[in-house]
């Protein structure tokens, strides 16, 4: 879920007094508005050389009119609210306003529609709003997984990680049918990153449709009703709260260590003090504290910035949860991830370590690390030794604060907010063993798997 961001406000909140109401069964049909390539499109073209054109039936199932036949395919444009489809300029069938049911069209065939430069299983239904429509996919709910989950992950995927996706993917779908608020009531989902991607049949895979196919209806609960479940590309060690996200917390959704992660994206961005003062001045134009002079590291969670001060030369400002994430896209684009550290000059504040979860070694800051006290709570390290491989000495753990020089530099592990599912940790839970319920089951807490 980390690409194009099409008119898709992350507004994933949806009621928390919702949460838990969603139902579904896995034959049901979902709704996927186009909207990525085709929102307000004044044409589109369809290659698809044999249709069916017809009307939804109140049902949801297609109302057969006629079927139209063009050896160059077919033209579709909206005109005064009605859409007309045309063959070789001339117009062949125009759906007219004031009658019931929306325009909808299938392939003849009973295979796919090619929609521009994608294919699409089930039927097109169009949306018109003047001289502009909108394309909806309406098809199965299955059928939509085999065309979203290898856009999530490759085929390179464990099995049982793509199972895993499979579930999480399902289960997304379901719950925002029902009870997401990010889209209109006319479509369930939309083909971008706010909900799933999707680019329709196009990228359907054998192993993956397979994975889809082993954990057919299978979504994760709780009290038996399907749940939000976001997920992202790599945590860099532990997922986040959605509190620290998004705005709910939510009981299912709480931060979890990820230490079968064995390929977290590495990443590295550097930052003048001037650009520090454009993206302080652009996120908090009232701060008024001058020109950025250092910044400081002030909280973290299971290694997750939550809180990033500003210091400047009238004063300081805080950017506080995913703000310390997203703030950078004033200056060449948001950060990837929470999970990082700051250096630069002046930056000896802190020891740069070797981690190793005997799987991976990773350096980090001892400033960053945390460890499980003996309550379960996460806290700062406490009278630490290290051994440099020729003696062993004991180190002061400081906060991290970069002054001086030309900027920082922010180095950082994993990809995406950070809330649900870590996609490359599934994917090294699978190969450690773990099955998709135990992988899922890990990642959202307290759930269950049927």
């Amino acid at each position: 879920m980390n690409k194009l961001k099409l008119l898709c406000a992350v507004a994933v909140f949806i009621l928390v007094t919702a949460i838990f109401t969603a139902t579904s069964h896995a034959t049901e049909m979902i709704r996927v508005g186009l909207l990525r390539s085709f929102y307000n499109a004044t044409s589109a073209n369809i290659a698809t050389t044999n249709i069916d054109i017809g009307r939804s039936n109140p049902d949801g199932s297609f109302n057969f009119n006629r079927t139209l036949t063009s050896p160059n395919g077919f033209n579709i444009r909206a005109e005064g609210g009605q859409i007309v489809v045309r063959a070789g300029g001339s117009v062949v069938f125009t759906f007219v306003t004031g009658v019931d049911g929306a325009p909808q069209i299938r392939a003849t065939d009973g295979g796919t529609v090619r929609l521009g430069n994608y294919s699409y299983r089930g039927v097109i239904e169009f949306r018109a709003r003047g001289n502009t429509f909108t394309p909806i996919n309406v098809l199965p709910l299955e059928w939509y997984l085999y065309g979203v989950v290898p856009m999530e992950m490759g085929p390179a995927f464990h099995t049982e990680a793509l199972r895993a996706q499979a579930v999480a993917a399902r289960t997304f779908a379901v719950y925002n049918r029902d009870f997401g608020t990010q889209h209109q009531a006319w479509l369930d989902v939309c083909d971008s990153t706010c909900c799933q991607v999707y680019h329709g049949a196009g990228r359907e895979n054998d192993i993956i449709t397979q994975a889809v196919r082993d954990t057919y209806g299978i979504m994760v609960r709780v009290d038996g009703r399907a749940v939000f479940t976001p997920f992202f590309s790599s945590s860099g060690g532990a997922t986040d709260n959605s509190e620290n996200v998004w705005f709910a917390a939510l009981p299912h959704l709480r931060g979890v260590p990820d230490s079968y992660e064995t390929n977290p994206r590495v990443w590295t961005r550097d930052f003048t003090w001037a650009q520090l003062t454009t993206a302080v001045a652009a996120q908090a134009p009232n701060a008024n504290i001058g020109t950025v002079t250092g910044v400081s590291i002030t909280e973290t969670n299971l290694g997750r910035v939550q809180e990033l001060t500003f210091i400047g030369t009238n004063g300081q400002w805080s950017a506080r949860r995913e703000a310390t994430r997203t703030m950078f896209r004033h200056v060449g684009g948001a950060l990837l991830n929470r999970n990082f550290y700051i250096v630069g000059a002046g930056a000896g504040t802190s020891e740069i370590v070797a981690v190793t979860s005997g799987l991976v070694t990773s350096q980090s800051p001892l400033s960053a690390l945390r460890a499980v006290n003996q309550a379960g709570q996460v806290a700062p390290l406490g009278n630490v030794y290290i051994f440099d491989g020729v003696t062993t000495r004991r180190v002061q753990q400081q906060t991290v604060t970069v002054t001086g020089g030309t900027g920082i530099t922010i180095n950082g592990r994993g990809w995406g907010h950070g809330v649900g599912m870590s996609q490359n940790g599934a994917n090294g839970m699978a190969h450690a063993g773990y099955t998709f319920r135990e992988i899922l089951k890990h990642f959202y807490t307290g759930v269950d798997v049927y």
